[in-house]
């Protein structure tokens, strides 16, 4: 039985039990009958030891059919070599993995092949690979179970491994590496940190770092697992453009958003404090623009790696959340990033006026576009520039402040479908948005249909909200006939919205009928085929 309590994309951390043994995943299995307890690794793949995890072999790429497939079938594990998974087996043992190491293409293609065609909380064993430098790839792409085959390969030839690489040494210690190692990838997975860890270990081996390219660009694989909100995550390398969670912010700001009417489009730059709203930078900016109705201005803000960040959007994970070094210097690759963004912004936006109070470094997009440069090469603090912005913004939009209830009810109605797609402007139909920035609640005739949680950046949704939701048909979970209270459990879901990742609110329903409201800790995928742990914790219940 297999239950998994924390996750992120492909990687897990939860249990295996088994024969009475409970083994925490990710878990490394021992060699030999006597550390395994009752997982018992043949050493031939042509001995006919009685065996649990089935014996296995590293056989040339070239070497397929009969042969290979004939063997390694049983009723709880499966070796997997060309043939297809059984989708009833809990633990599928990649057959060649020694062979595929070292190989990116092969064995990213082969994780792919089985990954999307097995359950989401089922197993994966990979056999005689594991290392301490490679041990949170490998986990990252999905793999649950190793051994400490490898550790010993290596000893018998006197090298000691690292979680950086391996020199000739003390090979005693190769093990006890690895298992140092698991128990980080374990704590990366629990805090939502895993990513960080890999990237800081890919560069280790140049596999690695191609291995982590080719499974990013398998993004409907991994992101479903990938919460929507969480930590601070650090963006320290060049990979950190592709990670999935920020990938799924640009998708969304392409796919789902709607700019708010408004006339003047002012382009910003990021700030080191997060979010962006409490930066000394933003506030001096923001205050030189009280003179001037700024309801009719759309602020965008520019910055790597998301791309671009509206400011009614600067809560959402992981806007608020990350990290970046700065050298004042743009890479190639991030300032076309960062040029798309802004043409679709342009393109899907009806604005009369584009104003740029960028920093000199940021040369690049008045010189792409046609706007307006209030900076002229100065900080976007000084004096000079905020004049400019001052004046031009005095021109564009006037001196008298507008419509600021119209200006609050687009913000969060371009929140809300950035949230949960088309349909979600229903939740703001006849409503008004109250409160304070950024705690702001959607009212309705008294009624509150839901709340900005700043922490988050989401709205928290109330029963009169999940209704809306409910009668829309979206970001549904189809729950059996009882109250839910405190938890939903897998095994009482019945259905579920494919969209729906881990932090993601959510609605309860039975037959139509709105049962409760809640927080995602499945994605919708997982939730309908897990047979054990917790897929929606409750907030409110009818």
């Amino acid at each position: 039985m297999i239950e998994i309590t924390h996750r992120w994309g492909l990687a897990k951390r939860g249990t295996w039990e088994e024969k009475g043994e409970e083994i925490t995943l990710p878990a490394v299995l021992g060699w030999g009958e006597d550390r395994v307890g009752p997982f018992r690794i043949s050493r031939s793949f042509f001995d006919e030891v009685e065996v649990d995890i089935p014996a296995t072999f590293s056989y040339p790429e070239y070497i397929g059919g009969a042969l290979v497939e004939a063997k390694g079938h049983g009723d709880v594990i499966q070796t997997v070599f060309d043939q297809e998974p059984d989708p009833d087996i809990e633990i599928y043992v990649i057959g060649n993995a020694p062979e595929l190491v070292g190989r990116a293409d092969l064995l990213v293609d082969k994780i792919n092949n089985i990954r999307k065609k097995i359950a989401p909380h089922k197993l994966v064993y990979a056999p005689g690979v594991a290392a301490p430098q490679n041990l949170a790839l490998l986990v990252y792409m999905g793999i649950d179970i190793f051994d400490t085959l490898y550790c010993e390969y290596m000893a018998s030839h006197g090298a000691e491994l690292s979680n950086w690489m391996g020199f000739p040494g003390d090979p005693s210690i190769n093990e006890r590496k690895l298992r140092e190692e698991l128990g980080l990838v374990r704590k990366a997975i629990e805090y939502g940190r895993i990513r960080e860890l890999v990237e800081s270990r890919v560069s280790a081996e140049p596999w690695m770092v191609e291995a982590l390219r080719r499974l990013d660009e398998r993004y409907d694989l991994v992101s479903p697992g990938v919460p929507v909100d969480g930590g601070p995550i650090y963006a320290c390398t060049r990979g950190s453009l592709s990670r999935p969670d920020i990938v799924r912010f640009q998708k969304r700001l392409s796919e789902r958003y709607i700019p708010p009417e408004r006339d003047v489009l002012l382009l910003l730059p990021c700030s080191s404090s997060k979010p962006y709203f409490n930066s000394r930078t933003h506030r001096i900016i923001r205050d030189s623009m009280k003179g001037t109705d700024w309801t009719r201005v759309h602020e965008v803000i520019l910055t790597s790696p998301m791309g671009a960040v509206p400011r009614e959007l600067e809560l959402f994970y992981p806007a608020q959340n990350y990290d970046i070094p700065v050298s004042h210097r743009w890479f190639e690759d991030e300032k076309k990033m960062i040029v798309e963004a802004v043409d679709k912004m342009i393109s899907k936006g009806g604005y009369t006026d584009v104003v740029s109070h960028l920093p000199a470094n940021m040369d690049y997009i008045p010189e792409h576009l046609d706007c307006f440069d209030t900076t002229h090469g100065d900080h976007p603090t000084d004096e000079g520039a905020l004049g400019r912005l001052n004046d031009r913004l005095m021109e564009l939009v006037g001196r008298y402040r507008g419509d600021v209830k119209r200006y609050l009810k687009e913000n969060v109605t371009c929140l809300a479908r950035f949230q949960f797609g088309p349909g979600a402007d229903a939740l703001l139909d006849g409503s008004i948005v109250k409160g304070r920035y950024p705690n702001y609640r959607i009212m309705c005739e008294g009624t509150q249909r839901g709340m900005i949680v700043s922490q988050r950046g989401m709205i928290a949704l109330t029963i009169d909200g999940g209704e809306i939701l409910n009668d829309e048909g979206i970001y549904q979970v189809e729950i059996d006939d009882f109250r839910p209270k405190g938890t939903v459990f897998a095994v009482g879901v019945k259905d579920a919205y494919e969209h729906i990742h881990p932090g993601d609110e959510c609605v309860l329903s039975n037959e139509g009928k709105l049962k409760g409201v809640g927080k995602a800790v499945m994605s919708g995928p997982e939730m309908m085929r897990a047979e054990r742990g917790g897929a929606v914790e409750v907030r409110h219940y009818v």
